[in-house]
């Protein structure tokens, strides 16, 4: 058994640990981890059985060879900037890095049928990001008037939505397209039902719009306004906007399934409102407590693709935990939690 160094430090950076913690939970000298980190002396096969126990995978994760991107998009660049610590980015990057690994494990031998697709569009070749989002409906054939289970819409488009904890809340998701996989969002499992569905709105923008671009200055009010005009389209939502206040944008929200917040920030970009009243609205939200918890949440929208992929392996290929769990290199423990939950209904998965 050959140690791929490069998997090593994921493994590690996934938990959270440093080279000294995992010195001390394995009993094994930092040098020694320090060594097989850097490529100068292997780790002792003898030692990866307890390495791979501690970073809760299994020892042949550690000799995976699957290249390992970072976050190219500009939807990472742009919370790099907030102030979270290396280890905590590292951490959601390593943790990321696995999904994808897994997620192309799970998918040989099953394809998504779908008649979908996430499009990629250029902003500056449609005009605005709203035209974005306008296309997108348009390819997916979305009706008039609020989106329907936007998680089921993504899915049915090829993507895969987890539900992750992120262990903070200056991250609310991740979307990543890289080569060899299908679009992947992960969204921060704190996230409110209804602003889960904006978050995900948010992050489609990205993929849309710039997954695999450089970063941009404009990129975060892009996917904002893309995320707007694909859940509360202009046209069709204006007349509703007329005289928005706190009680009639709770009356709206079960309706257009949007967060409160974001439907008086839709009045306030279409100029139906001043941007000092929807101050005053924010204030009175937040002295209300509703910018914490608003009232009357929403049924979240459930990630299914997931689950479905390790149903058809468990019931249909015949896999047992263990076998799975080497698939995947995860340990049997972390398996078995993945695997509660109900399945999909409507997608259909080819074998």
């Amino acid at each position: 058994m050959t140690i791929n160094p490069r998997m090593l430090v994921l493994a590690r950076e996934a938990q959270g640990l440093t080279q000294q913690d995992l010195a001390k939970a394995t009993g094994l000298a930092q040098s020694t981890l320090s060594k097989a980190e850097n490529g100068l002396r292997p780790l002792p096969e003898v030692e990866a059985p307890q390495v791979a126990k501690v970073l809760k995978v299994t020892p042949e994760l550690l000799t995976w060879q699957e290249e390992i991107y970072g976050f190219g998009s500009a939807s990472f660049f742009h919370r790099k900037q907030q102030s979270l610590s290396q280890r905590t980015l590292r951490k959601i990057q390593a943790r990321v890095n696995l999904i994808r690994m897994r997620l192309v494990r799970l998918s040989d031998g099953i394809s998504v049928d779908t008649s979908l697709t996430i499009p990629r569009i250029d902003v500056d070749d449609v005009g605005t990001a709203a035209e974005a989002a306008r296309r997108v409906r348009a390819t997916w054939r979305l009706p008039m008037g609020p989106v329907p289970n936007l998680v089921n819409i993504v899915e049915a488009a090829g993507g895969t939505v987890l539900l992750r904890d992120f262990e903070t809340h200056r991250i609310n998701a991740i979307s990543v397209w890289h080569p060899g996989a299908g679009p992947l969002f992960v969204l921060n499992n704190t996230l409110s039902p209804e602003r889960q569905r904006f978050v995900l709105a948010h992050e489609i923008g990205h993929m849309v719009m710039h997954e695999g671009e450089p970063p941009r200055e404009t990129a975060e009010k892009e996917a904002d306004s893309f995320a707007e005009e694909l859940l509360m389209p202009a046209a069709e939502i204006f007349k509703d906007l007329g005289g928005i206040d706190v009680r009639r944008a709770a009356a709206l929200k079960p309706y257009w399934r949007v967060p409160m917040q974001s439907l008086i920030l839709r009045a306030e970009h279409l100029e139906i409102i001043s941007q000092a009243r929807s101050r005053s609205l924010h204030a009175y939200m937040n002295k209300a407590g509703y910018l914490a918890s608003e009232p009357a949440p929403l049924e979240r929208e459930l990630p299914q693709i997931y689950r479905e992929m390790l149903r058809i392996h468990i019931e249909e290929h015949e896999y047992s935990i263990q076998e799975l769990s080497q698939v995947l290199g995860m340990s049997e423990g972390e398996l078995e939690s993945e695997i509660v939950g109900p399945s999909r209904r409507g997608l259909r998965l080819v074998q």
